[in-house]
């Protein structure tokens, strides 16, 4: 029985430990805060798009181009635009492909 309520205690801190971590709004001011829930974020993506540096437009801009934080970090990085980022990637042309071919003057070709 020792052994059940101890598992309990560490199931119940590991949740209590959970529900701290949950991001919130905290270090934005009400502008910001107004930005990113327009844009559609919650707390908690705003404040990952926010490590990387990019404020609610710019990042309502890569993520309708279908980019997670991370990979619009590594494009911009690379001075490409949400958009250009997006052709790319539309063309199934990953970072280091779209990189080699604009260095040769190409673009991929638009689809719609």
């Amino acid at each position: 029985m020792k052994m059940l309520q101890k598992v309990g205690v560490l199931l119940c801190l590991l949740v209590l430990a959970g529900c701290a971590s949950k991001a919130t709004w905290e270090g934005m001011n009400e502008d910001d805060i107004s930005s990113w829930k327009s844009a559609g974020f919650s707390a908690e993506a705003a404040q990952m798009w926010g490590e990387y540096k990019f404020n609610a437009t710019e990042a309502a801009a890569w993520r309708d181009q279908g980019f997670e934080a991370r990979d619009a970090a590594r494009w911009a990085e690379e001075k490409f635009t949400a958009e250009q980022a997006g052709s790319w990637k539309q063309g199934d042309f990953d970072l280091d492909d779209a990189i080699d071919n604009r260095a040769k003057g190409l673009s991929p070709i638009k689809t719609q």
